[in-house]
Formats: C-alpha cells, sequence, structure tokens
C-alpha cells in the first residue's frame, strides 16, 4: 500500500473515533461470556439490555437469541455497527436489536434495564458518573473482565477461558451499588 493510500484511508475516519479506538478498543466479548453475563443479570423476555460500545453485536445477539430481550447497541465504529446489524440479521434477531453508530456518552440509558460493558478500566471510570445520573433503580450492570475500581460490585464469577493465560471475570452492579458510592463527578 502507497504512503498516499494509506493517508487517504486513515483521513476518512473522524478523529475522535480514533481517539475512542484507544480508550475502548475493539476486543469482542466471547458468546459463552455474553451468555453468563447476561444469566448472571438474571436477563428476562422483553427487558431492554443496552451494550454501550457493542463492537460487533456478540452480547446483543446473545442477549436477543437466548433471553428474548430488547436491544440497542452503540457502537462509534461505523465498520463494526455494520457488522452487528449483518450478524443481527443473519441470526433472526434483527427485530430484537437496534444500533445506533454514535458516542456512548452522548446516548442516555434511562430505559435500560441491563447495562452490558466490555471497557477498559479508564473509560469505566468515566462512564461511572453517566450511568449514576442516568440509569434507573432496578438497573443492572454487568462487565466483562474490568470492574469499576471504586465501587464493590455485588457479586463476581471468573469463567475458564480457551486459554490457560485468561480467566474471563464478570462483576455484577446494582444501581444502588453505583449510587450509594457516588461522592462526586469527575468534573
Amino acid at each position: 500500500m502507497s504512503s498516499e493510500n494509506k493517508y487517504k484511508s486513515f483521513s476518512k475516519t473522524p478523529f475522535y473515533v480514533l481517539s475512542y479506538q484507544l480508550l475502548s478498543p475493539y476486543s469482542p466479548t466471547p458468546e459463552h461470556v455474553a451468555y453468563e453475563m447476561l444469566k448472571l443479570a438474571k436477563a428476562k423476555p422483553g427487558e431492554l439490555v443496552v451494550d454501550l460500545g457493542c463492537g460487533d453485536g456478540n452480547i446483543l445477539i446473545v442477549a436477543a437469541k437466548y433471553f428474548k430481550c430488547r436491544c440497542i447497541g452503540v457502537e462509534i465504529n461505523p465498520h463494526l455497527a455494520e457488522i452487528a446489524i449483518k450478524r443481527a440479521k443473519k441470526e433472526g434477531v434483527a427485530d430484537l436489536i437496534t444500533i445506533i453508530v454514535g458516542d456512548f456518552f452522548e446516548v442516555n440509558v434511562k430505559d435500560a434495564d441491563i447495562i452490558a460493558l466490555y471497557l477498559l478500566p479508564e473509560t469505566l471510570r468515566l462512564l461511572k458518573y453517566k450511568l449514576i445520573r442516568e440509569i434507573k433503580p432496578n438497573a443492572r450492570i454487568v462487565l466483562h473482565d474490568y470492574s469499576f475500581d471504586d465501587i464493590i460490585p455485588s457479586k463476581v464469577i471468573d469463567l475458564k477461558s480457551h486459554s490457560s493465560l485468561h480467566t474471563h471475570k464478570i462483576f455484577l452492579y446494582y444501581a444502588k451499588d453505583l449510587k450509594s458510592s457516588h461522592k462526586s463527578s469527575p468534573t
């Protein structure tokens, strides 16, 4: 690839998309982990699952397919959002899944019953304040591998990975866990 082509393809990606990819790089949640996340959160048919930074839609597809949940995924990368849409259609659950291409800090999550996250600690630290402001009292927040570092989760489970080098961790929080920990905003 010539340097001219590299520049053209790079310049088509807005700067904020690239900066989000540094704060929250794409790393899919394996299907068995997504299933256990939703099981831990006690997902029920008809509930609204919101996945902030949904990538290619693994968590959403599992929520719709196995738990019959309504789902909203927010993904800033349009290419990954398109993959999520195609996968939902292929799996026959597109009627239960909506994908929003955009910044998850700008999407209100007040109607979510379950919020699913697989984000790095720095992003979780910032996102925590948004969640505290917006989530409803009975909402559940389920995280893959990383936790809110200053809040004690209600439950933690370890899951075997396909690699002996990694154990998946799942953290469950309730709205009350976040709201009772709220001391001040980072701003």
